[in-house]
């Protein structure tokens, strides 16, 4: 029933933000999103008690809290400094995936140099065969990097040309602090992002429901075409513990610290939060999610 209950929610979610940008009635001093992103503009803002202020004991040096109704943001710590994201970067390559391949039951078969990928992965064999949708599972639930460069490469025949796709599709979204040097994360100077720009980044790829489906799947099963089973588990330990809690994504590295990005609700409204350069992620946002409950409106 509660699972019946979110993808209500999810499909709801989906129609509105379908709907475009349409301006919301009054002074409300929105953050206008670029011209690439579609963000709900049809209601109010949810009206609080009082204001909602970042916790002093918040580890996160990057941080921004969105209205995923109004597109009004609640609360920002430096939202446009250029951070490393580990691999919340694979939401963009998620999202390049779903855009490029209408038939999510066509095949890929593992080529050798993803034997070479290190990292958290799901051990993929060369040669082995797999749907796309169960790579894409693998990417986004343990966030596995070999199925990264295995949905790279069979997308664009090179990880290089891949990533340039990914920096065209930034540009395209108007995201104005966000580059990729490659698809599952790994540490670079090149490599960055913005709580502002993954915001509108999630938000673009929340717009598809298999998107959707995959970040708020706590755990699976894939196979590959040969019949090898492989367990997945998502690494969004929010997920599994908070019933308000819809997704999205994890990502660590040494550069990154802990970084993380959450769709969750209160009082049936949906809200989008960005973690960067966290020290403790769950707790974080669990001092973000216990602000908003005591500022919402009952």
């Amino acid at each position: 029933m509660l699972a019946t209950t979110f993808f209500a929610m999810f499909s709801a979610l989906a129609s509105l933000l379908l709907l475009g940008a349409v301006p919301t009635k009054g002074d409300t001093h929105l953050d206008r999103p670029p011209p690439g992103i579609e963000i709900l503009h049809v209601t109010e803002p949810m009206q609080l008690r009082r204001e909602i202020t970042i916790p002093v004991r918040l580890s996160a040096s990057g941080m921004i809290l969105l209205d995923m109704q109004s597109g009004e943001v609640l609360m920002s710590r430096n939202p446009d400094q250029h951070r490393a994201m580990a691999s919340l970067t694979k939401i963009m390559t998620a999202l390049l995936i779903l855009e490029g391949n209408e038939n999510l039951d066509d095949t890929i078969t593992i080529p050798v140099t993803v034997d070479q990928v290190r990292g958290s992965t799901v051990d993929l064999k060369t040669g082995e065969r797999f749907r796309i949708l169960s790579l894409l599972k693998a990417l986004l639930l343990p966030s596995a990097n070999d199925a990264a460069y295995a949905l790279a490469i069979a997308d664009s025949r090179s990880t290089g040309a891949f990533v340039k796709k990914m920096n065209e599709r930034a540009a395209t979204l108007g995201l104005q602090h966000t580059h990729f040097t490659n698809p599952a994360g790994f540490d670079s100077p090149e490599q960055y992002s913005s709580p502002r720009d993954l915001a509108w980044l999630t938000m673009a790829a929340l717009k598809n429901p298999e998107f959707r489906s995959i970040v708020h799947t706590k755990e699976a099963t894939i196979f590959s075409l040969d019949g090898r089973e492989i367990d997945l588990r998502n690494t969004n330990e929010l997920l599994h513990e908070n019933v308000h809690v819809l997704g999205v994504k994890t990502g660590t590295t040494h550069a990154a610290g802990e970084c993380l990005i959450v769709l969750f609700t209160e009082h049936d409204h949906p809200y989008l939060l960005v973690l960067l350069a966290s020290k403790d992620r769950y707790t974080d946002s669990l001092y973000l999610l216990e602000a908003v409950r005591q500022s919402s409106t009952l």
